[in-house]
């Protein structure tokens, strides 16, 4: 399972490298949809300025836009355990590295984002035939034995992960634009 492990986190690397058209054209089904997924990580994570070992806790929300020309719009929600631990990026799928970069994959669609330390995070939603239903994985990475390395979230303050566990999952699709028209 390591050696899977392996592969899948270097291939997560490598697949933002290619263009939308490379990869899959948008199906007619899911253009002119929006997709509300949610998950929770509990994680443990190491501070690398201390040494100290603390479980985390994070909720991730994403509201997705698939235009009628097949282009990803996106808004990831992260809120960390704390008050003030919260982050948004809100951007067109390819601008800039720390937003998550969407892809269709046949019926499913994809998002890569590199973390800025080390690491990467996969989400894949995939599709019931007509595509009013879907159901959402998450998946975290790494490159080879390298550990995965980020900033927190809000405090900045170097830190590695030492385990990750992905919680309720939730997959939602609508018809319309979810930021207006």
């Amino acid at each position: 399972m390591q050696g899977w492990t392996a592969r899948l986190a270097v291939g997560l690397l490598v697949l933002p490298g290619l263009a939308p058209a490379e990869v899959f054209a948008a199906p007619a089904p899911l253009r002119g949809i929006s997709v509300d997924l949610s998950w929770t990580d509990s994680r443990t994570e190491k501070f690398l300025d201390t040494g100290e070992e603390k479980p985390g806790h994070q909720t991730s929300e994403v509201q997705l836009y698939i235009s009628d020309q097949g282009r990803f719009f996106s808004r990831f929600n992260r809120v960390g355990k704390g008050r003030n631990n919260r982050l948004v990026n809100s951007a067109v799928s390819g601008e800039g590295k720390s937003v998550l970069n969407w892809r269709f994959e046949g019926r499913s669609i994809a998002a890569d984002q590199k973390f800025a330390g080390s690491g990467a995070r996969r989400i894949v939603v995939s599709f019931g035939d007509d595509a009013s239903s879907c159901t959402l994985r998450v998946i975290h990475g790494k490159e080879g034995s390298a550990p995965i390395r980020y900033p927190g979230l809000t405090s900045h303050r170097p830190i590695e992960l030492i385990r990750i566990e992905v919680t309720n999952t939730s997959c939602q699709v609508r018809q319309g634009n979810v930021f207006g028209q």
